[in-house]
């Protein structure tokens, strides 16, 4: 399977809204250089998509060994705080269906097939999140593939230990403007240079996968 389809979670509003969570104290660089504290390398990043300059001031993205870019924080972060919400283009299970399951592919739209050029071109992954309907209506899903169309928190990494699955999604089917929301709570205090991650769900694997927790 190639989409990741969480179940919604109870929601808890006992939290505190990051100060730094906001667009105006997001890096608008270019390329910025990360410096792993742990071994002191220095990596060039680029920041030129709008997912990546919403990355607020006491976040950083560099490589994390085993799984691309991650989302690596320069201060603490104290239990029950917002980081950010998932945003992205929404869709519906069958639009997701025809994206993205090879058994779907007769049914897709031209603007399906566009779609899939360009995910191709641009090289990316699959950076869904499903969102429970009530009643017996299929799940929303929330699709951040497109880095012109989404936040940094697509840049989260998958975790299962407790050490390193910090971060736990919240969801709620609609929100104030009518449409799913996603955001992440940090389940415990974070300390400077942790990796924010949460735990992606049994049902994003595929059988062969080797999965960097």
């Amino acid at each position: 399977m190639l989409v990741l389809s969480l179940n919604s979670l109870p929601d808890s509003f006992g939290f505190s809204v990051f100060p730094a969570w906001d667009a105006v104290s997001a890096s608008s660089a270019t390329y910025c250089l990360s410096v792993d504290d742990s071994d002191h390398e220095v990596a060039v990043v680029d920041m030129s998509t709008p997912a990546r300059q919403t990355l607020p001031s006491h976040l950083r993205l560099q490589p994390i060994p085993g799984k691309g870019l991650g989302v690596v924080t320069t201060t603490v972060i104290a239990r029950n705080t917002a980081v950010g919400d998932y945003t992205g283009e929404i869709i519906t299970t069958e639009v997701k269906d025809r994206r993205y399951l090879p058994s779907q592919k007769h049914l897709q739209q031209p603007d399906d097939v566009a779609w899939v050029q360009s995910r191709h071109q641009r090289g990316q992954g699959a950076y869904l999140y499903g969102v429970t309907m009530p009643g017996n209506v299929d799940p929303l899903y929330i699709d951040a593939e497109d880095e012109y169309a989404s936040l940094w928190t697509r840049f989260l990494n998958h975790a299962t230990e407790p050490l390193g699955n910090n971060l736990t999604p919240k969801s709620i089917h609609e929100s104030y403007d009518g449409n799913p929301r996603v955001w992440f709570v940090s389940n415990r205090d974070i300390d400077i240079g942790e990796e924010l991650c949460f735990d992606y769900g049994d049902d994003y694997w595929l059988p062969d996968d080797q999965v960097v927790v």
